[in-house]
């Protein structure tokens, strides 16, 4: 006696086959392609934008305020002064956001938050053992600052590609200064922490 489960397998293949073959439909395509057709309309490229803004703006927030803590922890003033530049464009940074907020009439969600602390607890830096130097310690900051640094960037870029979709010339315009200067301030920290790894400062001074 034929298995009644192999018995429906075999009904429902001859059925796709038949449906296949008089509506032309391809019966096991469960996933249509993309064509020239279909795009997402501007009121759904708005609400990825804000997502994307309302991730970006507490992240920003939080980095200002943590900025003149880590100036302070810092051992040496050549961190302290990039710090303090880093501090003044991450200021700017948050006044074009809210700028976008407005002109898009829209308000900061703050639920976002929270996504943010997690995000930024994983990346603090821990009191390790490693940090037994003055030298060590700084190096410490600056790693944390990169990879802030590089969320930031993550997140420009793709409020840009989208602002691109909404024609809005002034939107991308603000996201281009920010993300411009977060290139540079990438740059800035790279060289900082070459500064610190090739460093001939005496160790007796740490």
């Amino acid at each position: 006696m034929l298995n009644p489960t192999l018995w429906a397998l075999e009904i429902y293949y001859l059925l796709a086959i038949a449906v296949d073959s008089f509506t032309g439909y391809n019966f096991y395509m469960k996933k249509p392609y993309l064509d020239n057709h279909t795009k997402l309309d501007e009121p759904a490229l708005q609400r990825a934008f804000i997502y994307n803004l309302n991730k970006i703006h507490p992240l920003l927030i939080k980095f200002k305020n943590q900025l003149s803590y880590l100036a302070d922890e810092s051992c040496y003033g050549d961190l302290e002064n990039a710090i303090q530049e880093l501090s003044a464009e991450v200021e700017s940074h948050v006044a074009r956001i809210d700028i976008i907020f407005n002109t898009l009439h829209k308000n900061p969600d703050m639920q976002h938050s929270t996504s943010t602390q997690s995000i930024l607890s994983v990346l603090v830096p821990d009191e390790n053992s490693y940090l037994q130097d003055n030298l060590s310690k700084d190096l410490s900051l600056v790693f944390y600052i990169q990879k802030i640094l590089s969320v930031k960037k993550f997140y420009y870029s793709t409020l840009k590609s989208i602002a691109g979709s909404l024609n809005n010339i002034d939107i991308k315009q603000y996201l281009q200064y920010s993300y411009d200067e977060c290139e540079s301030n990438q740059t800035m920290f790279k060289l900082i922490a070459k500064e610190y790894m090739e460093s001939s400062i005496n160790p007796f001074l740490c």
